[in-house]
C-alpha cells in the first residue's frame, strides 16, 4: 500500500504543476517564460542546496542526465502551447508517462507493481487521456506533446533513481533546479536573445518569480515521495495534476467543458483508489 503521506505529497504537486503550467500557456513567449521559470527554480535552487549536506556523488551522473532531458522537454512543451489547447496538450504530456515509467522501471530496477496498482496505473492513465483527448485537435501539436511525454518518463526515472542514490532529497532537488536552470537559460539566450534584450525579462518577472517557486515545491514534493514510495505510483497520483489543468483550461482560457472530461475524472478517481489501496 502507497503511504499517504506520498499521495497527499503528490496530489499537492499536481496542482501546483497545473498551475504553472496555466501561467507557461499564458504568456507571449512560452520559451523565454519557461527559461524564465526555471531561472527563478534555479536561484532558489542553489540557496536552498548550500544549506545541506553534500550528496552522495553518484546522484550527479543522473542530475546531468535530467538536465539534458529538460532541454527537448522545455523546448517542445513550449512549441506544443503554441499549438494546442492547455487541456489537450498538458493532458497527453501528463497522461502517458505513469504507463511509460512503470515500464521503464520495471526493466531498469525491477520495480515491478502488483497487479492492482498496475491496473491503477494504467486506469489513471486512461482517465487522464480522456480529459484532455479533444476531437479536431491539432496533430503536430499532438504529436509533440507525445514526445514530451517520452522526456518526461525519462528524466522521472533518471530522478527517482538519482534522488535515492543523492542521500538528501532537498540537496538534490536545489542542485537539479540549479543545473536545468543554467541550461535552459543558455538554450534561451541562443534561441531568444533579442527578445531577451528587448526587455521580456523584466516585464515577465513576476511570473517568473510565481511560477519558479511553484515548480520548485511541486518537484520537491515530488522527489520526497519517490523516496519511499514506487517512482510510477508516484508519477501516477502528480498526473492527476491533468484534472487540475482541464480546470484552469476552462475557468481561465474559455476551453469547452463536457461529460467526456467529468467521466475521465471519475475515472482517474478510481485509478487513484485502486493504486493507493495497491
Amino acid at each position: 500500500m502507497i503511504p499517504w503521506q506520498a499521495v497527499v505529497a503528490a496530489l499537492a504537486a499536481a496542482m501546483m504543476h497545473a498551475a504553472w503550467n496555466a501561467g507557461l500557456k499564458a504568456g507571449k513567449d512560452r520559451l523565454l517564460d519557461a527559461a524564465l521559470l526555471f531561472g527563478v527554480a534555479g536561484i532558489i535552487g542553489l540557496a536552498v542546496a548550500l544549506m545541506r549536506p553534500a550528496m552522495h556523488p553518484q546522484a550527479w551522473l543522473w542530475i546531468g542526465l535530467t538536465t539534458v532531458l529538460h532541454l527537448p522537454y522545455v523546448y517542445l512543451l513550449a512549441r506544443a502551447y503554441e499549438l494546442g489547447e492547455l487541456s489537450h496538450v498538458y493532458t497527453i504530456a501528463r497522461g502517458l508517462p505513469p504507463v511509460l515509467i512503470t515500464v521503464l522501471a520495471a526493466a531498469t530496477i525491477q520495480e515491478i507493481p502488483n497487479l492492482t496498482a498496475a491496473i491503477g496505473i494504467a486506469t489513471i492513465s486512461f482517465g487522464i487521456l480522456i480529459v484532455g483527448l479533444s476531437p479536431g485537435a491539432h496533430l503536430q501539436g499532438t504529436l509533440i506533446a507525445v514526445a514530451v511525454a517520452v522526456c518526461i518518463a525519462l528524466y522521472s526515472l533518471s530522478d527517482g533513481i538519482g534522488v535515492r542514490a543523492s542521500g538528501d532529497a532537498i540537496a538534490y532537488n536545489g542542485w537539479i533546479f540549479l543545473t536545468i536552470g543554467i541550461a535552459t537559460s543558455v538554450m534561451a539566450l541562443m534561441l531568444r536573445r533579442e527578445a531577451m534584450f528587448e526587455g521580456y525579462v523584466r516585464e515577465h518577472w513576476r511570473r517568473g518569480v510565481i511560477g519558479g517557486a511553484l515548480s520548485f515545491v511541486a518537484y520537491g514534493l515530488v522527489l520526497w515521495a519517490m523516496t519511499f514510495a514506487p517512482i510510477a505510483a508516484v508519477s501516477a497520483f502528480r498526473e492527476t495534476a491533468v484534472v487540475f489543468a482541464a480546470l484552469y483550461g476552462i475557468l481561465f482560457f474559455g476551453e469547452a467543458a463536457g461529460s467526456r472530461r467529468l467521466i475521465g475524472a471519475l475515472i482517474v478517481a478510481v485509478g487513484a483508489v485502486m493504486l493507493k489501496l495497491a
